[in-house]
């Protein structure tokens, strides 16, 4: 098996394609089979992903955000198939970004007319929420509304810390059933006392890509620790006065797993909204949580 294939790649292998496992501002560093480490540094050809600003009849209006983003081509993110131009004694050039088989995105916060992509070409996403004091049901509710248009992909709905169980929390799990309703498998994870972690292996298996989405502090990073064996991600204690927790991860990385498997961890999800809706709704304020005394 190639090192492109190793990494997910299930059509043709030719020259010239790789996959983006992190990028650094104009620059992205690629897994492909050009070298024998299987790794280098590429950049994009920025006339390819930005549009051409040209003259235009007075008559004619310019294309609003949405307009732009939907007929410009994407942007390389973590995560993407590209095709690049190899260049053996310094940086390659990306020339394309190869059809998505799936993503996952929400409407920006920063510009309410267009979408913020959070992650691509996954198999399985991990839809994450804690029970601890900030479990909502209505924010799963909006995640999987948001995944209905992932594409070739399935969504799994992890319950971490179930190591907080306390008596009555059966009527919160119970409205949880309810919500999904079939939409989406449930696992019960504990990854301090290792409840459900053969239930996750299931999923994370060679060549295979899982996405991990939820807000801060419910337990993507200590997850992907526990499964790379190491510490891959920093974690930070949850907040103890509002059972939150501090963002760890600020930008994507796709890691390779020691089971052949590959983990894309985004940063935490303050707001979720659907393209086009009014208002966001905040990930950190709507009912239905679950609430101590």
């Amino acid at each position: 098996m190639t090192r492109i294939e190793e990494f997910g790649w299930r059509g043709a292998v030719g020259p010239g394609i790789g996959r983006i496992v992190s990028a650094h501002g104009d620059y992205y560093h690629l897994v492909c089979n050009e070298r024998p480490t299987g790794e280098i540094l590429a950049r994009k050809k920025k006339s390819a992903f930005t549009r051409m600003k040209t003259a235009a009849p007075d008559s004619m209006k310019g294309l609003k955000a949405s307009e732009a983003q939907a007929v410009a081509p994407p942007k390389p993110m973590t995560g993407d198939f590209v095709r690049f131009r190899y260049n053996e004694r310094g940086d390659s050039l990306i020339t394309e970004v190869l059809p998505r088989f799936s993503k996952f995105e929400r409407k920006d916060p920063t510009a309410r007319r267009t979408a913020q992509t959070l992650a691509v070409n996954f198999d399985t996403l991990f839809v994450m929420m804690s029970l601890n004091e900030d479990f909502s049901t209505n924010r799963i509710a909006r995640y999987l509304d948001l995944a209905a248009d992932m594409g070739e992909a399935e969504a799994v709905v992890v319950l971490t810390k179930v190591d907080l169980w306390q008596d009555g929390d059966e009527a919160f799990l119970a409205a949880l059933e309810e919500t999904v309703a079939g939409r989406a498998a449930i696992l019960r994870l504990s990854a301090r006392t290792g409840v459900g972690l053969d239930a996750v292996s299931a999923y994370v298996r060679p060549g295979r890509t899982v996405a991990f989405v939820g807000s801060s502090g419910v337990g993507k990073s200590t997850l992907l620790n526990t499964l790379a064996g190491e510490e891959w991600a920093a974690t930070q204690e949850i907040q103890e006065w509002s059972g939150r927790g501090r963002h760890t991860t600020t930008s994507r990385e796709l890691v390779m797993l020691p089971s052949g498997a590959m983990v894309v961890d985004t940063p935490g999800i303050r707001e979720i909204g659907r393209l086009g809706e009014a208002d966001a709704i905040l990930a950190r304020g709507e009912s239905t949580h679950r609430y101590r005394k």
